[in-house]
This record gives structure tokens, C-alpha cells and sequence, in this order.
């Protein structure tokens, strides 16, 4: 695999505030021989991790949200 990603979702929870999911798209991060994203501890500080999808997602809703039905 390349060592810089074209891009990568990432799912969290901010510390302070656990009430919803976050999501932040990262690219060119560093990427090791098993496959996981290196993130900076900068990055890192203050988010719990749940989740890192490969490629731009949009999470339409997530636990606790309600979907509008047309």
C-alpha cells in the first residue's frame, strides 16, 4: 500500500462532548505495512475513535438521529 492515502473518514466522539458522532476527512496521512492510519497525537487529543473509513464519506445520520422519509 502507498505510504500517503488519498483520503480517509474518521468517526468520533469529542471528550467533552458525547452526544453526537463527529466526522472529519483527513488526507495524505501516513499509513503503516498492516494498514493503519498514522494520526498525529494533535489530531487524536481529545477524540475517541470509533471509526476510519477509507475514501470522502457523508454519514447521512447516526445513533440517536432520525431519518426524514419522503
Amino acid at each position: 500500500m502507498d505510504k500517503n492515502s488519498n483520503a480517509v473518514t474518521v468517526l468520533y466522539y469529542d471528550q467533552n462532548d458525547m452526544t453526537s458522532i463527529c466526522t472529519d476527512v483527513l488526507t495524505n496521512l501516513d499509513i503503516e505495512a498492516d494498514k493503519r492510519v498514522i494520526f498525529p497525537k494533535s489530531y487524536r487529543d481529545d477524540k475517541i475513535i470509533i471509526a476510519v473509513l477509507d475514501g470522502q464519506c457523508h454519514v447521512r445520520n447516526s445513533l440517536g438521529d432520525r431519518s426524514i422519509f419522503s
